[in-house]
């Protein structure tokens, strides 16, 4: 059976997307306090705490391996609400990278050596499209798009340096507050598992060559 590790469950979208890997016969793992809620005759671990390197010996002992490993890091800020014309706030700026950036970071090196034993080799990583250096228009949520623009070039780094090693990489936006979080879920599990098409049949133009990001709609979005 297949595993995949959630690495939290506070969000709506989180709880879904859990709800949806196990439906589809998924053994799932998750990082936090909260358990998931699995479907009938499904695999869903006990919670497997806060502490990165404790939560990988345990899944190593249990299963062995991750197939999927998402990310659902998506930290924002009420105190977000400057720019360089009001002032910044540099706690705040520190507090959203950490959160978005630095601790993906430092995830993804713990559970590595689980990705590596896995079949799929596939990592998932939320995002917004606000944060994207051509689409974003609006003033608000400075130290969020900023934090997860830091992001994105972690994400491209790592797919440059993972790629030849087999791992494929999905950025998903769940548009949050746009449409329910069910849908997103459901449209981020079939982005999450399948693999993107060759243009033509030609090999050299294999999407899955490519750093992409969609959002629930199922757009593409630049970075």
């Amino acid at each position: 059976m297949k595993t995949v590790l959630i690495t939290g469950l506070e969000k709506e979208f989180d709880k879904k997307l859990a709800g949806v890997f196990s439906r589809e016969n998924f053994t799932v793992f998750s990082l936090g306090e909260y358990q998931a809620e699995c479907t009938a005759n499904a695999v869903c671990a006990a919670p497997l705490g806060s502490d990165f390197k404790k939560a990988a010996a345990q899944l190593k002992q249990s299963a062995g391996h991750i197939d999927i490993y998402v990310d659902v890091t998506d930290v924002r800020s009420a105190f977000d609400s400057f720019d360089v014309r009001s002032g910044l706030n540099d706690n705040v700026m520190r507090e959203l990278y950490d959160a978005n950036v630095i601790r993906p970071m430092a995830m993804l090196e713990v559970f590595y050596p689980l990705l590596e034993t896995g079949q799929e080799k596939r990592l998932c990583y939320l995002t917004s499209a606000g944060a994207s250096i051509n689409e974003t228009r609006d003033t608000d949520g400075y130290a969020y798009k900023m934090a997860k623009a830091g992001l994105h070039n972690f994400l491209q780094i790592t797919r440059n340096v993972l790629a030849p090693r087999g791992f494929t990489l999905r950025a998903f936006d769940p548009m949050d507050g746009e449409i329910p979080q069910a849908a997103a879920a459901e449209a981020a599990f079939n982005y999450f598992i399948r693999r993107r098409g060759t243009e033509r049949g030609d090999p050299k133009r294999d999407d899955e060559t490519n750093l992409v990001f969609r959002d629930a709609y199922g757009r593409q979005h630049s970075w």
